[in-house]
C-alpha cells in the first residue's frame, strides 16, 4: 500500500506564514506593555513625573521618631525616651508634671490648659485632689485627666484650666491655703477661688475651711468657688453648722456618690438637705469616678456650665 502524503498548496502555507507573524506581534506588543508597566514605580519614586508622585500620610509615632532622628542627628545622640523632650511638644494635651513648694513640703501636680494671664480674666479653674488610696497618678491612668485637657481643647475652647494635685489627704484647710497660695505665686493658679474635687478622704481639708469660717468665712470663699465632693466621709461627721457655711457662701455643690456606696450616699443626702447641693448617684463602689470615668467627666462639665463656672 502507497503512504499518501498531503500536498500543502502555496496558498495554505501563505496563511499558515500570515498567522505565525501575527501571534508574535502580538506577543511583542503583551510584552513591551509589561515592561512598561514594570518601569512605572521606579518612574513615579525617582521623581521623573509629578503625575505619578503622592504625599505620603505620616502617623503621630512616625512623626515622634522623625523628630527623635532629628534631634539625634543636630545634638549627636537620641534621647533615651520620649519622656526627655519637651512634654509640650510630645503630648498633644499639653499635660505638665510639676511640682512646687510650700511651707516645708512639696507639692508634685499634673496641669493641663492655659495658665493665668491678664488676657484671660475668665479662666475655669478646676482642681482635682485624690483619696486615701490613690494619688494625683490616678486622674492620670484613668483616662479622666485626658477627657478633661481634650475638652478643654475641642469644646470649651482653651478656658479651662485643670490641675491635679497631690496634696496629703492629712491635709486641713490651712495647708490647702499654703498650697493654694504656693501655686498662685508659681503662676500655675490665678488666685482667684478655684472648684475642687475633692474624692473620699481629701474632702477633710474642704469641710476644715468650712469649719474655719465660723470665725472668717473669708478664707473659705478666697479659695473654694465651688465644690464637687465624691463622697467625701468628712461631711457625715460635720456639723450642720458648718455645711451651713457653704450655702451662706453661694459655694455651688455637686455631690456624686457610686450607687454601691452606702456612706457616699449619706454624704449626698446631708449636703442636699444642708449646704444646698445638687446631687448625682453614678454606677460604681466608693471611688465611683475611677468606675464610670465619662459618666463623671459629663457630670463635672455639666455642672460647671449649669454654674456658670
Amino acid at each position: 500500500m502507497k503512504t499518501m502524503v498531503p500536498i500543502r498548496s502555496p496558498t495554505t502555507k501563505g496563511q499558515s506564514t500570515h498567522r505565525v507573524t501575527l501571534y508574535a506581534a502580538v506577543i511583542a506588543v503583551f510584552v513591551i506593555t509589561g515592561i512598561y508597566l514594570l518601569a512605572l514605580p521606579k518612574i513615579g519614586s525617582s521623581g521623573g513625573s509629578d503625575s505619578t508622585t503622592s504625599s505620603e500620610v505620616v502617623s503621630p509615632r512616625t512623626a515622634l521618631n522623625q523628630r527623635l532622628s532629628a534631634m539625634s542627628s543636630s545634638s549627636g545622640s537620641a534621647p533615651k525616651n520620649k519622656e526627655e523632650l519637651d512634654e509640650e511638644d510630645v503630648d498633644p494635651m499639653k499635660i505638665t508634671h510639676e511640682s512646687v513648694a510650700y511651707g516645708e513640703k512639696t507639692l508634685p501636680y499634673y496641669h493641663c490648659g492655659p495658665l493665668p494671664s491678664h488676657d484671660n480674666p475668665e479662666l475655669t479653674e478646676l482642681v482635682l485632689l485624690h483619696g486615701a488610696a490613690f494619688t494625683k497618678e490616678d486622674w492620670k491612668s484613668s483616662g479622666i485627666l485626658d477627657m478633661l485637657c481634650q475638652i478643654d481643647n475641642e469644646e470649651d475652647e482653651g478656658n479651662l484650666s485643670i490641675s491635679a494635685l497631690d496634696l496629703p489627704v492629712s491635709a486641713d484647710g490651712k495647708e490647702l491655703g499654703m498650697a493654694f497660695d504656693a501655686l498662685t505665686s508659681n503662676k500655675i493658679l490665678s488666685g482667684r477661688a478655684a472648684t475642687f474635687v475633692s474624692p473620699s478622704a481629701s474632702g477633710k481639708a474642704i469641710v476644715s475651711l468650712g469649719e474655719m469660717a465660723a470665725n472668717d468665712i473669708n478664707e473659705l470663699t478666697r479659695i473654694i468657688k465651688a465644690w464637687i465632693p465624691v463622697a467625701s466621709g468628712a461631711v457625715v461627721k460635720a456639723p450642720e453648722s458648718t455645711l451651713l457655711q457653704y450655702k451662706s457662701a453661694n459655694i455651688p455643690i455637686l455631690a456624686i456618690h457610686g450607687d454601691q456606696d452606702a456612706m457616699g450616699k449619706k454624704v449626698t443626702n446631708r449636703l442636699t438637705e444642708f449646704s444646698d447641693a445638687k446631687g448625682v448617684e453614678l454606677e460604681g463602689r466608693h471611688p465611683v469616678y475611677l468606675d464610670s470615668p465619662e459618666e463623671f467627666v459629663q457630670e463635672v462639665m455639666q455642672f460647671l456650665d449649669e454654674k456658670g463656672l
